[in-house]
């Protein structure tokens, strides 16, 4: 099994990111990632594995990635139930969908306000422009089978975000693989300091996930994290 996640993360007040070195937590990687405004240069630190986004690719794309994942039984979340309570169970490609209504989105929604509200930050709120950013590159990673904030064709978080309609201020990327649920990869991220820290960042209020499932069933799993001017 491998498991990864991976943050970057850049403030306002510094005109370089600040890069988040790759973390083995309970045997993942995660990178995290978080800029200040449009005039920062939208440069990232090179050398740390990323995790992905969702959108015009497949979710099961063709070409498989190496990892594999530890898939824990447990029947599909219950329309109504308690997001807290469901995120424990397995993804599915049912429960990966990219619309704010998914599972997935409403269960990490769920957990990250949880935290919010206990370090004192406002509720955070889903943006159907940042799930599409975070969508498209966790596809893009499971199809194309690499691990990083950077596609191989040199697109940035901040390029990604703008591209999918949004205008920011301020935002933040993290990125993770192998977990397979959304409570086991928001307890890696909280394990993380980077990632935490775009998680509870209070200037940061909307969000928008993504997951993709590779070849062999690794999820991919992508927070955006954004502010509008």
């Amino acid at each position: 099994m491998s498991r990864g996640i991976d943050g970057d993360m850049r403030k306002p007040s510094v005109g370089l990111g600040l890069a988040v070195a790759t973390l083995a937590v309970g045997g993942c990687a995660t990178p995290a990632l978080a800029y200040g405004p449009p005039g920062t240069p939208d440069t990232a630190a090179t050398g740390r594995p990323p995790v992905a986004g969702w959108g015009d690719a497949p979710l099961r794309p063709s070409r498989p990635v190496r990892s594999r994942v530890e898939r824990p039984g447990g029947r599909a979340a219950v329309p109504g139930a308690d997001p807290i309570v469901a995120s424990r169970t397995a993804v599915t490609a049912a429960s990966a969908g990219p619309g704010a209504q998914s599972p997935v989105q409403q269960q990490i929604l769920a957990l990250v306000n949880q935290r919010r509200r206990e370090a004192g930050c406002d509720p955070i709120t889903l943006d159907r422009r940042l799930i599409e950013a975070a969508n498209r590159h966790a596809a893009d990673m499971a199809r194309r089978g690499y691990f990083d904030h950077e596609s191989p064709s040199g697109e940035k978080a901040g390029s990604r975000v703008r591209d999918a309609g949004y205008v920011w201020r301020r935002y933040g990327e993290n990125i993770a693989k192998g977990q397979a649920s959304p409570f086991r990869v928001m307890a890696d991220w909280m394990r993380s300091p980077g990632h935490r820290e775009n998680i509870l960042d209070c200037r940061l209020d909307q969000m928008g996930v993504g997951l993709a499932l590779a070849a062999d069933d690794t999820p991919y799993w992508v927070q955006e994290f954004a502010t509008p001017p």
